[in-house]
């Protein structure tokens, strides 16, 4: 086990998007979802239980945004890049307006878990949007 230490801001925003993907690819409620999760890393539950809510309450408003803002379809990008994506853009709307943080919270998370082009795809989505 390395010594690195965790940032349990950074480990609940990594695991709001593995409770979304989960969520889209079993086409699972929040609740659904929760039952099975398990994070073995110390994370900030505070935080996580806040995205997850605002994400669930506000789904339609944060798919509606990157539809006025962004001219692309979103049919055909992977399910995981979407998860980061509207796991960001939730966070920023209603979460933490921080756009700094928001920014490079999830350009790291995105160069960690997507393909290598994925996170400047993300940064430009995250300038025009927030």
């Amino acid at each position: 086990m390395s010594d690195k230490k965790y940032k349990p801001q950074l480990i609940a925003r990594e695991s709001a998007i593995k409770i979304l993907y989960q969520m889209m690819i079993n086409d699972a409620s929040l609740d659904e979802v929760m039952l099975g999760f398990v994070e073995n890393r110390p994370y900030d539950t505070k935080l996580l239980d806040k995205i997850l809510s605002e994400y669930v309450n506000n789904r339609d408003k944060i798919i509606n945004l990157l539809d006025q803002k962004i001219d692309i379809s979103f049919d055909n990008i992977p399910i995981l890049d979407l998860c980061i994506i509207q796991i960001s853009i939730c966070e920023h709307m209603f979460v933490n307006s921080q756009k700094k943080i928001i920014i490079n919270e999830y350009i790291n998370i995105a160069k960690k878990y997507s393909s290598p082009k994925m996170y400047t795809f993300l940064n430009k989505i995250l300038d025009i949007t927030i």
